[in-house]
């Protein structure tokens, strides 16, 4: 049985994270990224605690300490900056051993880089197409930085469910430091194999 503890913490007036962690060992079970709404980043972090795991105990909290630190790390490296995560503190409970290696060696990909669906389907032994639904329905955005996977010639691609995912997108990956040809095309020199 998994304990679960939910909250939605205000990082900036008028940004909010929603983040859910492992009770017994602090491990991060899903998080969003920065969103406009408390009541969108809570009903999105709700969505993906029901999507990965089968719960029997969750509770919905005023913020921690803890989870507070989690959301001012993920705030950073949503602008590019801070610490980024290790899979040993991402909760792997409900994920396929193909996501859990995909998304180990996506963590291998580094800050200014991005790698094509291609790419990691190679150094993932999968195919593009399994790249794709991984990162579609990844849990703990910006801790697993599928932000950072593009199409071979250099489009960016979706990027979670919203419509301005694109644009997020592109802010995160310019700051940082990937160069871009144009708007929706980052330069084919900061792809990684």
């Amino acid at each position: 049985m998994t304990e679960i503890i939910a909250a939605t913490i205000q990082v900036k007036p008028r940004k909010w994270i929603g983040i859910a962690s492992n009770i017994s060992n602090e491990e991060l079970v899903a998080c969003t990224t920065p969103m406009d709404s408390k009541e969108v980043a809570n009903s999105y972090i709700l969505a993906s605690i029901r999507r990965f795991h089968l719960l029997r105990l969750f509770s919905q909290s005023p913020p921690s300490k803890s989870l507070d630190r989690v959301a001012q790390r993920l705030w950073q490296l949503f602008h590019g900056k801070g610490e980024e995560f290790t899979l040993d503190e991402i909760s792997q409970k409900g994920w396929s051993p193909a996501r859990t290696k995909i998304s180990n060696c996506l963590l291998q990909v580094p800050l200014g880089k991005v790698i094509t669906y291609g790419g990691l389907a190679k150094r993932a032994r999968s195919s593009p197409r399994g790249v794709g639904s991984v990162m579609a329905s990844n849990p703990v955005p910006l801790a697993i930085p599928c932000h950072r996977v593009i199409h071979a010639d250099g489009r960016l691609g979706k990027f979670g469910r919203s419509t301005s995912g694109t644009r997020v997108k592109a802010a995160i990956l310019r700051s940082e430091g990937v160069p871009f040809r144009d708007e929706d095309y980052v330069e084919l020199d900061a792809i990684v194999e």
